[in-house]
């Protein structure tokens, strides 16, 4: 329990502060005339804990004004009547589902949205329903930087009802009908929506993180990352990643997103195939949003040839995060796949 009292405590004191300032210059990417990519990461969380929605683009493309409906679904009637007729599996997400229809298993804490010049605000009108609950903002930037650099453009801080059992899970949809962006100039922005999933674990269970991989072409670069799914306080750490050094045609480049919260770095990539970060975060508030909390760009070969794929893992020698204390935080690591379209 007092990881969960010191993460609340975090995440209140983030919200009072105001959005983080995003350190990247403001630059379209090259992608005025393209949808811009909309995606809700996955998320995780414990019953009573709490849970982080973020929204994330892969592209720059500076917002000035903006509105967004993120759903949350219950798992559907179908699953919950399975589960009464005698079904099994972990969690019962059935019985989760038809007990949690009369109380709403989430109950919002705060919205951020962010922007270059810390300029955003930001209005959150939140509504349950017996099958899903329902969160609209409405956002706008004097200056226009939202979402000025690529990566989180809002979080949504949720506390999750005690008596959710582990194991159910619930969908994350943006309504496309109702979301909506402008630029500066008050062109609507066309949006190519991704959904997620939010996965309730048991209470103890480590903090999952993964090594996320990434495509690219031969000659071009793959972002990939390491990533977390659910915030918690981190004052430091070591993340080893390692892939096929075949497949690399240069050094690759690392980014610690200041909206992430506050760190420093360092990285040894003198091993090919190998790549070795340690930071550090003195107020313990990098990791209150979650997501990919190291990006990692990696140059692939001129010479890849189209197919090739590498496994991207964390070495678990190598890889840990520390919590404010400075101890070792219980982790589940999981590989991805580096892939040469």
């Amino acid at each position: 329990m007092a990881r969960l009292r010191s993460s609340f405590a975090l995440v209140l004191m983030l919200l009072l502060a105001g959005a983080a300032l995003a350190k990247t210059p403001v630059d379209d990417g090259g992608v005025s005339g393209k949808s811009l990519v909309l995606r809700l990461n996955p998320a995780i969380g414990e019953p009573g804990g709490l849970v982080a929605v973020v929204l994330r683009t892969y592209a720059p493309r500076p917002i000035k004004q903006g509105q967004v409906v993120v759903s949350i679904a219950y798992p559907p009637p179908a699953v919950a009547a399975h589960d009464r007729r005698g079904g099994s599996g972990p969690g019962r997400p059935g019985a989760a589902a038809k007990n949690l229809t009369q109380t709403a298993p989430l109950t919002l804490l705060g919205v951020a949205v962010y922007s270059q010049l810390g300029d955003a605000v930001s209005k959150a009108v939140y509504n349950n329903s017996t099958y899903g609950q329902i969160l609209q903002v409405n956002f706008q930037s004097a200056s226009g930087t939202i979402n000025a650099a690529d990566g989180p453009l809002a979080v949504f801080y949720y506390s999750l009802d005690p008596a959710v059992a582990p194991g159910t899970s619930y969908s994350l949809a943006l309504d496309l009908s109702q979301t909506k962006l402008t630029d500066s100039t008050g062109k609507a922005i066309t949006i190519d929506p991704r959904s997620n999933v939010l996965t309730v674990r048991a209470p103890g269970d480590p903090f999952q993180v993964e090594a996320g991989g990434g495509t690219a072409l031969a000659g071009g670069v793959a972002e990939v990352a390491f990533n977390t799914f659910e915030p918690f306080a981190v004052s430091g750490g070591r993340v080893t990643l390692t892939w096929d050094p075949t497949i690399a045609g240069g050094v690759p480049t690392v980014k610690l997103d200041p909206r992430y919260g506050q760190s420093t770095f360092t990285v040894d990539s003198s091993q090919p195939g190998r790549l070795v970060v340690d930071f550090q975060s003195p107020d313990a508030s990098y990791n209150s949003v979650p997501g990919s909390i190291v990006a990692v760009s990696l140059p692939i070969a001129a010479d890849a040839v189209s197919g090739t794929s590498s496994p991207l893992t964390l070495d678990p020698d190598g890889t840990w995060l520390l919590d404010p204390q400075g101890g070792k935080i219980g982790l589940a690591l999981e590989a991805g796949t580096i892939q040469v379209q």
